[in-house]
């Protein structure tokens, strides 16, 4: 329902900004709005921010908007990395995965794509990794209940968007 508010916010009202959406769990991919209506639960070990990242490095990085984000709602730590073309998964999260997740971060960063995590839960494993994601990228995290989580991503776009507006 978030996406799917923002998809409208952004097409009615900010039609020259552009929303994509990845889906992730053992593997990232690009969802169209349509999509999320039907969407469901995947019953497929993995949480694959490494992926996600790259996916949403591939299709930022040649995007000539100059305010870039990435916005991630997660409830779990990494537990999925790509190894070529194949998705390893690990529980409990293995070193090779969360490095391999941190660097593609720090690739967006790089590129001065800037991300913001909401997390659906404050595992200290979740929150331990975050705290570095942070560290590295300059990234912010906010915890959030599922129930509030539409107003606040849908509100901080709106902020960030009317801030924008009044630099320019």
């Amino acid at each position: 329902r978030m996406a799917l508010a923002l998809n409208a916010l952004i097409e009615g009202k900010y039609s020259q900004d552009s929303l994509y959406l990845i889906g992730f769990s053992d593997y990232a991919r690009q969802m169209k709005p349509a999509d999320l209506a039907v969407a469901g639960w995947e019953h497929v070990h993995g949480t694959n921010m490494q992926h996600a990242f790259m996916l949403a490095r591939r299709l930022l990085q040649d995007d000539p908007r100059t305010i870039k984000q990435v916005v991630m709602v997660t409830d779990g730590e990494p537990t999925a990395h790509l190894d070529g073309e194949y998705a390893v998964f690990n529980w409990p999260p293995v070193r090779e995965t969360i490095e391999k997740t941190l660097r593609e971060a720090v690739r967006l960063a790089r590129l001065n794509i800037s991300i913001n995590v909401f997390m659906l839960e404050e595992t200290p494993g979740l929150v331990g990794f975050m705290d570095r994601l942070t560290s590295l990228t300059g990234g912010q995290v906010f915890p959030a209940r599922s129930s509030e989580l539409g107003n606040v991503i849908v509100g901080d776009y709106e902020r960030r968007r009317s801030g924008r507006r009044r630099a320019s």
